[in-house]
């Protein structure tokens, strides 16, 4: 019968199981589900509230490790292609946004706002794509274009400094073809502090 039970690092390792460490979802995954259609159990090694893999039975680990190796050219063309798509339509909304966003900026916008794993806005599943755009351009904006960061190195307070370089930002944007007139209501952002 499948359990999955919570364990620390010290528990010794069952017998016929072996651990897979966090971090490749493709692995963690399939060594889960491959563990309860077996109806084994599958221990979780926690340390201090953090998760740090699993262990599953050896058998199954093996498999997964096995499948992984070979997929793995047909699942980073998947995941590029992905990305490429992503890129592309964050490429599309910035110029709509932004028509007269000059080359450079363009793609440091997007080299930077939506990088992978960075936890930047770009990234994020829980804006709309207008709205990431937008809040991607102010960061660019406020970092590139503001002396933002000087404030800050002055000893300035966050908000303080946002506040201070906001005009700039809007005077940014509306060089870069962003107006309300045009854009309502992606443009009509209140002060994002």
């Amino acid at each position: 019968m499948y359990r999955e039970i919570t364990v620390s690092p010290d528990t010794p390792m069952p017998k016929g199981y072996a651990f897979v460490p966090k971090g490749t979802a493709y692995k963690t995954l399939h060594c889960r589900k491959l563990t309860q259609e077996a109806g084994e159990s599958l221990y979780v090694v926690v340390d201090k509230k953090k998760t740090l893999g699993l262990r599953a039975p050896q058998a199954i680990v093996s498999a997964v490790h096995s499948k992984a190796k070979d997929t793995l050219a047909t699942r980073r063309a998947a995941v590029q292609k992905r990305d490429d798509a992503d890129i592309s339509k964050a490429t599309t909304e910035l110029q709509k946004q932004f028509p007269a966003i000059p080359g450079a900026d363009k793609g440091l916008v997007l080299k930077h706002g939506f990088k992978k794993h960075s936890g930047r806005v770009g990234r994020t599943g829980s804006l709309p794509l207008h709205k990431k755009v937008m809040l991607a351009v102010i960061a660019h904006i406020r970092h590139m274009h503001s002396n933002y960061d000087a404030l800050l190195r002055a000893g300035q307070p966050r908000e303080a400094a946002r506040k201070a370089t906001w005009k700039t930002i809007e005077g940014v944007m509306r060089e870069w073809g962003c107006n309300e007139s045009r854009h309502q209501p992606v443009c009509r952002l209140q002060r994002i502090r």
